[in-house]
C-alpha cells in the first residue's frame, strides 16, 4: 500500500498515526506558523469575552464592522475595500465567481490549493514553470502574454519563500491592467515584508486583488480569518458570493486584538530575520543550498542522490523532526524539502539532526 504525503503542513495527527510517535514528541517544521505563538493579549480577549454569554448566544455581526476597521487600521485601507472569511480559499473561489474568471496563469511550483481551487470553479488552467535555476523569479514579459483573463500568484512564493519587489509588481499589474488581465495575488506571509505589499494599490487598479493572512504571522490559523483588498465595487461583489457569517465572533475578537499589538509585529520580523539568517547560514556550511527566502520558512535542495522522501521519514522516525515534503508541489524538481523557522532552540536541534543524518545519506546515497 502506497502511503500518501500530507496534503498540507502541520497536519500532526496523520504523521503521528502513521509513524507511531506521540505528536506531542514531534516538533513541528512543516508549518509556517510563528514559533512564539500570539501576541499575549489574544488569549486575554478570548478569556474575558468569554465570560460574556452573548459571545455564544447571539450571531456574529453579518457585515463584521468591527474586524473590517482594525483590519483597515492596520494595513492603511477603507473597510469598504476589505472582504473577511474563514480562510484564503473562500475569498479565491468568491473572486472566480465574481469574475468569472475563464482561463488563469499560474506560474508553478505554488500553494497546491490554487489549482484546487481553480479546478473546482471551472476555470481553465495555463500552468507556467518557474525556473529553480532563477530562484522562481516571475518574468514580467513571459507572465502577461497569453489567452488568460487572470493571473494567481504569490508573493513572498510558496514553496521558494522568494520575495519579488513591489516595483516589479506594480509594473506587472499595470501591463495586466493594459490587456484586460485581473492579478489575483496571494500576499500569506507579506507581514514579514510589509513594505512590498500592494494593498494600497487596489483604487488605483481595478484589476488588482490582494489577499492577506492574519492567522499565520501572528500564530492563530486554529481560528481561519483572512480578507481580500479591492477596490470597493470589487469588494461588494466579492462579499454577496460569500455565505453569510463567515467568521464567528471569537475569532473576529481574537483579530482586532492580534492586529493591535504592532509591537509583536515588530519583534515577530526581528527575530524571524535573525533565526532565517542563522539557520541558512549553518545548512549552507552543511552544504546544503536554501533559496532566499523573504518569510519564515526555507525551501531546501538536497544533494544530489538523495531522496528527499527518505530523508523526511528518518528525519520523523530518528529525530521526531517533521519537515515538508515538497513532492507534491507541481513542477517543482525532486529533492526539495520545505522548513519553517522555529525557535533558535528548535532550530539549532534541526541542524543538528540534519549535520547527523547528512553523512549517513552521503555514504549510503539514497535513490
Amino acid at each position: 500500500m502506497i502511503e500518501l504525503i500530507p496534503l498540507h503542513g502541520g497536519q500532526l495527527r496523520e504523521i503521528s498515526e502513521r509513524f507511531k510517535i506521540p505528536s506531542s514528541q514531534l516538533i513541528d517544521f512543516s508549518a509556517n506558523i510563528n514559533p512564539d505563538g500570539p501576541p499575549p493579549d489574544v488569549l486575554s480577549t478570548l478569556r474575558t469575552r468569554l465570560e460574556d454569554i452573548s459571545m455564544l448566544t447571539a450571531y456574529p455581526d453579518l457585515e463584521e464592522v468591527g474586524l473590517k476597521q482594525s483590519i483597515a487600521d492596520c494595513v492603511g485601507v477603507h473597510p469598504k475595500q476589505l472582504v473577511v472569511a474563514n480562510g484564503f480559499i473562500p475569498l479565491l473561489e468568491s473572486a472566480l465567481r465574481s469574475l468569472r474568471v475563464k482561463r488563469c496563469l499560474l506560474p508553478v511550483p505554488a500553494f497546491v490549493e490554487y489549482r484546487r481551487s481553480l479546478a473546482r470553479a471551472g476555470v481553465e488552467i495555463e500552468p507556467h514553470i518557474l525556473s529553480p535555476d532563477s530562484n522562481f523569479r516571475y518574468d514580467i514579459h513571459a507572465l502577461v502574454h497569453g489567452g488568460h483573463d487572470a493571473i494567481l500568484l504569490a508573493n513572498p512564493q510558496n514553496p521558494s519563500g522568494v520575495l519579488t519587489t513591489r516595483d516589479i509588481l506594480l509594473q506587472l499589474v499595470s501591463e495586466c491592467a493594459d490587456r484586460n488581465i485581473t492579478v489575483l495575488l496571494d500576499e500569506a506571509f507579506i507581514d514579514y515584508a510589509p513594505l512590498d505589499s500592494l494593498t494600497l494599490n487596489v483604487e488605483q487598479f481595478a484589476n488588482l486583488i490582494v489577499f492577506r493572512s492574519v492567522t499565520k504571522f501572528h500564530g492563530i490559523p486554529g481560528l481561519r480569518v483572512a480578507y481580500a483588498v479591492a477596490n470597493e465595487p470589487i469588494a461588494r461583489a466579492l462579499n454577496e458570493t460569500l455565505p453569510p457569517w463567515p467568521i464567528t465572533t471569537l475569532a473576529s475578537c481574537a483579530v482586532a486584538s492580534a492586529l493591535a499589538d504592532h509591537p509583536f509585529a515588530e519583534r515577530t520580523r526581528l527575530y524571524n530575520d535573525r533565526r532565517r539568517a542563522h539557520l541558512r547560514a549553518e545548512l549552507d556550511a552543511l552544504g546544503l543550498y536554501t533559496y532566499p527566502s523573504a518569510t519564515n520558512f526555507l525551501l531546501l535542495h538536497l544533494p544530489e542522490g538523495i531522496s528527499a522522501d527518505r530523508f523526511w521519514r528518518h528525519m520523523i522516525v530518528e529525530h521526531h523532526m517533521v519537515l515538508r515534503d515538497c513532492s507534491n508541489y507541481e513542477a517543482l524538481p525532486s529533492r526539495h524539502l520545505r522548513i519553517a523557522v522555529r525557535t533558535a532552540e528548535e532550530n539549532d536541534k534541526l541542524i543538528g539532526a540534519v549535520a547527523q543524518l547528512l553523512p549517513f545519506c552521503q555514504r549510503s546515497p539514497w535513490a
